[in-house]
């Protein structure tokens, strides 16, 4: 006679009462959470299956490796951040108001983890060949955002004599930055915001670069 127990370490596919496109989620879902916590090389196929319920080489229906699964995370999660973020600044009258928008996390709620997934995401894809790429495919989904503000900084004339790469990429750097500084340091970094947007607000009121000066 079998039991429950045996039973339940010899599931196979997904949760009883789940659709295959559920069990996805969760396994999607509960990787995020042990890749932001643990980092990729300390989570296993394995784990992620055990908290989802599912046995391991089951979740090989889904995902053909760790690999695709932590990309299937990265698309779970970066381009629902950086659409939220690019609608959160459209109606911004000026790039310093979109800025400030990113920098206070005003760009719409996040789910648990997902700041830390990304945090941890570009030491991940240098680290394992294999996911090289997404640095790449960040930067493509980062680039509306902060072209936009760009953009809107050279209209209003708070980016005086930059071009729209230029200023761009100014942007970027600082955002990201900041952004970085504030998950890897464990003392309280939001005194950067301010720092951030005193040194913009400078360059918004000196003449354009490269113009003579009286």
């Amino acid at each position: 006679m079998t039991n429950s127990s045996s039973n339940s370490r010899g599931r196979r596919g997904r949760p009883p009462g789940g659709s295959s496109d559920e069990t996805r989620q969760a396994l999607m879902d509960v990787a995020r959470r042990l890749f932001a916590e643990s980092g990729y090389a300390s989570t296993s196929l394995v784990a992620v299956a055990r908290e989802v319920g599912i046995a391991s080489s089951a979740v090989y229906h889904y995902f053909s490796g760790k690999d695709q699964l932590y990309r299937a995370v990265f698309e779970d999660t970066a381009p629902i951040i950086w659409e939220r973020m690019y609608e959160s600044i459209l109606p911004c009258e000026s790039m310093i108001e979109g800025v400030e928008i990113l920098l206070r996390g005003r760009g719409g709620q996040r789910l648990p983890f997902q700041s830390h997934f990304l945090a941890g995401m570009p030491t991940v894809a240098r680290l394992h060949a294999e996911l090289s790429d997404l640095l790449v495919r960040r930067t493509e989904l980062q680039l509306p955002v902060f072209r936009h503000l760009a953009e809107l900084g050279m209209a209003t004339g708070e980016l005086p004599g930059f071009d729209v790469d230029t200023g761009t990429e100014l942007l970027r750097t600082m955002v990201m930055g900041w952004f970085f500084e504030r998950f890897w340091h464990l003392e309280d970094r939001t005194g950067g915001i301010d720092v951030i947007l005193v040194a913009l607000r400078a360059i918004a009121s000196s003449v354009a670069i490269g113009e003579p000066q009286g």
